[in-house]
């Protein structure tokens, strides 16, 4: 009997590692009472919120230290997208009363097999797949590109643009941790790109990459993307 119980635990082990890991959701509440206005003329930007962090899969996240002190062109790199939202005149589209409410799909909770038992968190924790933001940091990144996938928002002139560190960050997914609240406002976060006055946001003029730095980049994705399938 003994030996069917073992085999019986054995077996579910077995099939319980091979079973597929399914996203979790994190319900979010994004308040914007204040436009994100262009620097130059004041009037609100349009274009798209791009919410994510920074870093690459299987390599660790910046800190946020890293973040700060990076070039722009670093950061637009390196972000990895998690969704985005429409901005018309410096507001988030369909906002309710100066609030978006809905659930950001956070991927699974990062293992920590690549660092000591010891090791501080969050930082220094590798992101497998792309998919992955349970628990991380969270930033909010405004641009005046209507573009909805991020890598064709590498392209084009001078843009408009805010860096917003937020001082909460991604939920895991738990339910229990309820709804996460972000601010799209300077004076509870960390302003990266751009300024914060009293009742509202200026983006940041930054000039277009050049050439040659897009053709790295290109080629750098190019070889990690045949890495992957090798």
């Amino acid at each position: 009997m003994n030996q069917i119980k073992s085999a019986t635990l054995a077996l579910m082990l077995v099939v319980s590692a091979t079973l597929p890991s399914f996203a979790a959701d994190s319900e979010y509440s994004i308040t914007n009472d204040w436009p994100i206005r262009n620097a130059q003329d004041t009037a609100g930007i349009n274009g798209r919120l791009w919410v994510g962090n920074f870093g690459t899969d299987g390599g660790s996240l910046l800190s946020k230290s890293e973040v700060i002190s990076s070039d722009w062109f670093t950061l637009f790199s390196k972000f990895r997208p998690n969704t985005s939202f429409g901005l018309t005149g410096g507001l988030l589209d369909g906002l309710t009363s100066g609030v978006k409410t809905g659930v950001f799909s956070v991927g699974n909770a990062i293992g920590y097999d690549d660092e000591p038992a010891n090791a501080p968190l969050p930082q220094g924790y590798t992101p497998d797949t792309a998919t992955q933001f349970a628990g991380q940091d969270l930033y909010l990144f405004a641009i005046n590109s209507a573009a909805s996938t991020w890598n064709s928002t590498l392209l084009g002139s001078e843009y408009q643009v805010l860096l917003l560190g937020m001082s909460s960050g991604f939920a895991d997914g738990d339910a229990s941790m309820g709804t996460q609240y972000y601010d799209i406002t300077g004076g509870v976060n960390d302003v990266v790109i751009g300024s914060a006055g009293a009742t509202s946001l200026n983006a940041a003029n930054v000039p277009e990459p050049a050439t040659g730095s897009l053709f790295l980049l290109g080629l750098a994705t190019a070889l990690a993307v045949r890495r992957r399938k090798v």
